[in-house]
């Protein structure tokens, strides 16, 4: 994949041994970069440009931006619905079919039991795999601790991400300024290992770390 802002001179690139990042010491380009960037994320024209293959891709399916780094919320709806949606397909299959309908028939006895005693007839009009998922909340297990916990709470996000959607690429927005410099080459490394494609976007350098390769956009807007 390929990623360009029309403003720059500069093609980011992923090839499996170094991962892009780019420092804007602008506040004034760092916030319109930022806007043109959630404007493609939401659909709408934009100075960015996302391609594969010589081919533009939808930045609204392939893009993710993660600027949250105090209590990362991975229970998020878009990616609990494409789990939602596995488990209606599981409950569905060849092997689970018959499990999944024995299910719905106590559930619907169940109603006719509970309501035996009224004065009018009681029928479960919304009785569905996708109601019961939906209805019984569920969510992902949110059990990490410490500074590292938060990190790899985002990497098995990632993880997920990949399995139950496809693989995005990740915009990762002032995470510098959260973790210390050793965490986030760990970080880092992994991502490599795991093939996911991230950019880091920071308002201020940090020391450069192993297997960065940055782009730097100065006060001048000098680039280099």
């Amino acid at each position: 994949m390929k990623f360009v802002y029309s403003e720059w001179n500069e093609l980011f690139t992923w090839n499996g041994t170094y991962l892009p990042t780019i420092v804007i010491e602008n506040q004034k380009t760092f916030r319109e970069f930022l806007c043109e960037l959630y404007a493609a994320l939401d659909g709408f024209p934009s100075k960015c440009v996302l391609s594969e293959n010589n081919k533009i891709l939808d930045m609204t399916k392939n893009i993710e931006i993660i600027s949250e780094f105090v209590h990362f919320d991975i229970n998020k709806k878009t990616l609990l619905s494409k789990i939602i949606s596995s488990m209606e397909n599981a409950a569905l299959n060849s092997t689970q079919y018959l499990k999944t309908q024995e299910l719905l028939s106590v559930l619907e006895n169940a109603v006719a039991d509970w309501s035996f005693d009224f004065s009018c007839d009681i029928i479960p009009t919304k009785l569905s795999v996708p109601a019961i998922l939906k209805s019984i909340g569920i969510e992902l297990k949110n059990d990490y601790t410490g500074h590292s916990g938060e990190l790899e709470k985002i990497l098995d996000y990632m993880e997920l991400v990949r399995e139950f959607d496809r693989d995005k690429i990740f915009f990762f927005i002032n995470m510098r300024a959260y973790f210390l410099d050793a965490a986030t080459e760990s970080f880092m490394q992994t991502c490599i290992a795991h093939e996911h494609k991230i950019l880091m976007i920071e308002s201020k350098a940090y020391p450069i770390l192993q297997n960065e390769k940055r782009i730097t956009i100065d006060m001048d807007l000098c680039e280099f």
